[in-house]
C-alpha cells in the first residue's frame, strides 16, 4: 500500500539527509511516501519503506529508508539513487513491461 505524506512524518534519519542534501545542492521535493508490505506468506512482519524524490535539473534523487516490525538489518540506514533523464527515456522506450505501463500513462486518452 502506497501512501503519499509529508517528509515530517519520515524518520528521522531520512529528514536529516534529504534537508542535508538540499542545502549542498537545491532541488524541489516532488514526492514524499510510505509503501508498506508484507514480504512473507503470515503476513507477521511489516516492512514500512519511506521514499522521498527530489528534482534538481535533469535528475531526480530518491532517498530510502526502512522500519521493519522485529527489525532487520536494513532499517535505519538511509539509500540512495537517482536517474536522469536519458536513462528514464532508455527506460520508458526499450523497457519490455514497465515502457508499455509507462508509456500509456503518459499517452493522452484520446491517442490510446
Amino acid at each position: 500500500m502506497r501512501e503519499e505524506i509529508l517528509l515530517t512524518d519520515c524518520p528521522q534519519i531520512l529528514q536529516d539527509r534529504v534537508e542535508q542534501m538540499l542545502q549542498n545542492l537545491p532541488g524541489d521535493i516532488i514526492s514524499v511516501q510510505k509503501w508498506e508490505t508484507t514480504p512473507f506468506k503470515d503476513k507477521l512482519i511489516v516492512m514500512t519503506d519511506y521514499r522521498v524524490f527530489i528534482q534538481y535539473g535533469f535528475e531526480v534523487a530518491i532517498y530510502k529508508t526502512y522500519l521493519t516490525t522485529g527489525g532487520s538489518p536494513l532499517d535505519g540506514e538511509v539509500h540512495f539513487t537517482s536517474i536522469n533523464t536519458a536513462e528514464m527515456l532508455i527506460i520508458a522506450t526499450k523497457a519490455k513491461w514497465i515502457g508499455e505501463e509507462l508509456r500509456s500513462v503518459l499517452t493522452p486518452p484520446d491517442e490510446r
